[in-house]
């Protein structure tokens, strides 16, 4: 088996292993946000709960080894990745020789930044105390419960409609959810990462106008040291393994290349940790 067959597998594995383990991680972690906002507001002291635990868990996680939990924990970008995969299928079986259409990776980029004026304006209904107002719009509310498999009632019907255009729209755009719309990614994506667990490239050694990676990565991310939109990475390794080079690899230097693999499973066996850890508090 190719490297970049393994790697692609071993992600699925880890994604479905997740999805059906610990689905609930995304709204966990989203509700600790909710739940320091409310306090501030209602003039609280903030304590301890799992919520908070693991939205702080997940913030730390990725300061020190990136996006994993977008790129392989996440129900939603799990859901996400099924949803393409199923669109490709269906238009592989109908013989379509054009792909649906999409906007460029430029204008996709620019579109990125609605998940953080989605981010702002759920922080300002928490904190103007609006929650009740706003009840059954939650897609993520509707997701949660489909996936214990109780039918949300009409009070929903708003979050119903929501969900079902990102269904649509995940069929449309690889990662559909995760760029434009996710407040938790947006989080994620102003937080700083580590040197060492950033993808770089030789770019003295690419193919002139190649743009394999840009063209493969399901976020629309550029492969520069410089890049201002270095947070969308959620390292799913795909630019590694179009890269017809092996231009690309982990840190500062080549010495990290090669080890993007064994880099998953150690991360993989820290979050699992980590994830234990903070439910058991």
């Amino acid at each position: 088996m190719k490297k970049r067959d393994l790697r692609r597998l071993t992600r699925q594995i880890i994604q479905i292993v997740f999805f059906l383990w610990m689905p609930a991680l995304y709204t966990s972690a989203f509700s600790g946000v909710r739940y320091v906002i409310e306090k501030i507001r209602a003039g609280q002291p903030i304590e301890q709960n799992a919520f908070l635990v693991m939205f702080i868990a997940l913030c730390g996680f990725t300061i020190l080894f990136g996006r994993f939990f977008c790129g392989y924990a996440c129900a939603f970008g799990t859901l996400g990745d099924g949803m393409f995969a199923l669109s490709q299928w269906v238009q592989k079986k109908l013989k379509r020789k054009k792909k649906l259409p999409w906007f460029s990776a430029e204008t996709g980029r620019k579109l990125q930044k609605i998940k953080y004026v989605l981010l702002i304006v759920l922080m300002l209904i928490y904190g103007l105390g609006f929650t009740k107002k706003f009840h059954g719009t939650s897609p993520w509310e509707v997701f949660s419960m489909l996936y214990t498999g109780k039918i949300p009632d009409v009070g929903y019907l708003t979050g119903w409609v929501i969900f079902v255009l990102i269904l649509v729209g995940m069929c449309f755009k690889e990662r559909f959810f995760c760029q434009y719309l996710c407040p938790m990614g947006a989080i994620f994506a102003w937080l700083p990462v580590l040197p060492f667990s950033v993808l770089d490239r030789d770019r003295s050694s690419c193919i002139p106008k190649c743009r394999a990676c840009e063209i493969k990565c399901p976020v629309d991310y550029q492969i520069k040291r410089d890049q201002k939109n270095g947070g969308e990475c959620i390292h799913c390794l795909q630019c590694v393994d179009v890269c017809p080079k092996q231009n690309i690899h982990l840190g500062l230097g080549k010495r990290w290349k090669g080890s993007e693999l064994p880099f998953v499973f150690v991360k993989l066996i820290l979050f699992i940790a980590l994830c234990l850890f903070a439910q058991s508090l």
